[in-house]
């Protein structure tokens, strides 16, 4: 994949969690990697994820070395680099404020498996006790390691970070972390929560992978669409 491809993609996805409402100003940020490389593409200070052209987006190294001209970095860099560093299996990271899910993250609720959206997260999200940014390199690493293999890992009183193999994989993974915390609120008010069983989990979770193998690109084409990117 070519460095422009990378720099469309991320600013895709910034477009797209903006209309799907993991907007907080001008924060948040996204990046990708093409596999095996340790140049990554970010989303740059200054400027919301709404208003992302591929431009826009700026190339760091995995010490955080702006390596391109532009915009200056956000200072959360090292929550990119360290997981790219811990992860190889990692393309994409997006780290963003979602109301509900930033809600979770400053109790000890955990996530239950409430709908087909809790189901991509059955293996668990980690859990990053500090609420402070995550700035240097040290901290960085303690997000890796309470992310761990999952794919998801909330930090607290702050946010959340999901870890994915491309950039639509992980934008669709930050959309249906945000949903699951909402469906599980939702499923709270209305009554005692009714939580799948972890054999109902497999079973479920075993038909969705074998019988839905296009789900990912058809919902990546389906969020370029509603954000009127098809076709760029």
């Amino acid at each position: 994949m070519t460095d422009d491809e990378l720099r469309l993609l991320v600013s895709q996805s910034c477009k797209i969690l903006y209309d799907q409402g993991q907007e907080h100003f001008h924060l948040g940020h996204v990046s990708a990697r093409a596999p095996g490389s340790e140049t990554i593409w970010v989303k740059p200070q200054g400027l919301g994820l709404g208003e992302i052209r591929p431009a826009d987006v700026m190339a760091i190294d995995l010490d955080g070395n702006q390596l391109t001209q532009g915009q200056p970095l956000h200072r959360e860099m090292p929550i990119h680099t360290e997981i790219y560093r811990r992860r190889p299996d990692v393309n994409c990271v997006v780290h963003t404020h979602p109301f509900h899910a930033s809600a979770l993250a400053a109790t000890d609720e955990r996530l239950l498996m409430v709908g087909q959206d809790s189901l991509l997260f059955a293996a668990g999200i980690g859990r990053y006790d500090s609420p402070e940014f995550v700035v240097t390199r040290e901290q960085g690493e303690g997000v890796a390691a309470a992310l761990g293999n999952r794919r998801a890992v909330l930090l607290r009183n702050h946010g959340v970070a999901v870890a994915g193999d491309s950039v639509a994989h992980a934008t669709y993974l930050a959309l249906s972390l945000e949903r699951a915390v909402r469906s599980q609120l939702a499923a709270r008010q209305l009554g005692a929560v009714r939580e799948m069983t972890p054999e109902e989990v497999r079973t479920i979770t075993h038909y969705l992978d074998t019988s839905y193998h296009d789900a990912l690109p058809n919902t990546w084409r389906y969020l370029l669409r509603e954000s009127g990117l098809a076709g760029r």
